[in-house]
């Protein structure tokens, strides 16, 4: 089988929601066609990468975005790939950190970031395995790292993986990582052994992060909630975001807040969403959010809820519930969602705009989540 291709720049595509839109104007930045799994890197004020990381088989398409004037992240890349005939260059490349493109870095390049602080990094990464299967590789242990000074002065040598794992399989090890970082997880946990009734029995034990847990806003809805959402505290108070919903998928949303409530709501017939934001310092929002579904406890109530301003934090607004936005600043979100049976028609109704001064509809209880897979089918379109 072929190489993969060197590193190189992809632009995104950009689509902005119109007036009848509960959030007029927000800016959804296409990263990916949705066909491969993701997590992102909230980066704090004070966070430096100190070394160079090398995949054998994870090959990343990253995207960044970072608060307005933010000057581009610095890409410095190594080809450490055996077998190549430029093994050993070196190329370095200055990235825009408002989400207009993505770069691509091919398994056995190694990379390391300048530029960093207060930027969010996605990765629309794909997986690849060794053409030999009797090869040892393994996609939850694919990060070799190298001190910046040890390899300026010589580089590694690896034999990058080029066979690309079918998407389900892909998906799979996405939700088995997001799953075990649900309600916070830390890169300082220790792998301990312990006999028991003459067994051997290996544990994780993780760093006790219930002290460090961020603060919820409280919703006096029943089809509205906050939670801590699938994440790891790594350095310097980052943290890697990961998937909360099964199907794996995630938009990237850009919002220049209005002072003013816009003069639409948002419904969501079908559609349960999940919204947190993405940057380390997140301007002030407020949701007006009114319960229309038929079947809630709490129809017909109205609530003002302030937007989550911590990445950890997940505000889950399921299908009936109508929404408008407004604050003050430019606030960079991830919409997550869950598509719902609509009872026989070809497509879900997902997005119903509600004039605010007229009357409101109501709205019937949603059917089963779809499946993951036919998710996916749908957001490819």
């Amino acid at each position: 089988m072929s190489a993969l291709p060197k590193p190189h720049l992809i632009m995104t595509k950009t689509r902005t929601t119109g007036e009848e839109s509960g959030l007029p104007g927000a800016r959804h930045i296409r990263s990916s066609r949705n066909d491969r799994p993701y997590h992102y890197m909230v980066h704090s004020p004070h966070f430096a990468y100190e070394e160079y990381a090398v995949h054998l088989g994870q090959y990343d398409r990253l995207s960044f975005y970072g608060p307005a004037g933010a000057p581009p992240v610095t890409v410095h890349l190594y080809d450490c790939r055996s077998d190549s005939p430029e093994y050993d260059r070196k190329l370095e490349i200055d990235v825009p950190a408002d989400g207009s493109c993505v770069l691509a870095v091919p398994p056995g390049y190694a990379h390391w970031f300048e530029r960093l602080e207060t930027v969010t990094t996605r990765n629309d990464y794909s997986l690849h395995a060794p053409e030999d299967p009797s090869s040892a590789w393994s996609p939850f242990d694919d990060n070799a790292t190298y001190a910046v000074t040890d390899m300026n002065r010589s580089r590694p040598r690896a034999v990058a993986n080029t066979v690309e794992l079918p998407t389900p399989a892909q998906f799979l090890v996405s939700k088995v990582v997001s799953r075990s970082w649900l309600g916070g997880a830390t890169e300082q946990g220790v792998v301990a052994s312990a006999e028991i009734g003459g067994e051997l029995h290996r544990y994780f034990i993780d760093r006790d992060l219930a002290g460090q847990q961020p603060d919820l806003p409280r919703s006096q809805l029943a089809t509205v909630n906050a939670a801590v959402g699938s994440y790891q505290s790594i350095r310097d108070d980052s943290y890697g975001i990961g998937s909360n919903v099964e199907n794996g998928l995630a938009d990237t949303m850009v919002h220049d807040i209005p002072e003013a409530w816009p003069p639409c709501f948002s419904a969501h017939p079908n559609l349960t969403l999940k919204l947190s934001p993405l940057l380390y310092d997140n301007p002030e929002m407020e949701l007006q959010l009114i319960d229309r579904r038929a079947d809630s406890p709490t129809f017909g109530a109205s609530q003002v809820l302030p937007f989550p301003r911590d990445a950890r934090v997940v505000l889950t607004i399921e299908p009936g519930v109508l929404m408008r936005a407004r604050g003050n600043g430019t606030l960079h979100y991830r919409v997550e969602y869950e598509v719902h049976d609509s009872g026989g028609a070809r497509l879900p109704e997902l997005f119903v705009p509600v004039p605010a001064g007229g009357p409101l509809p109501t709205f019937e209880a949603p059917g089963s989540a779809l499946p993951g897979e036919v998710v996916r089918e749908l957001a490819y379109r």
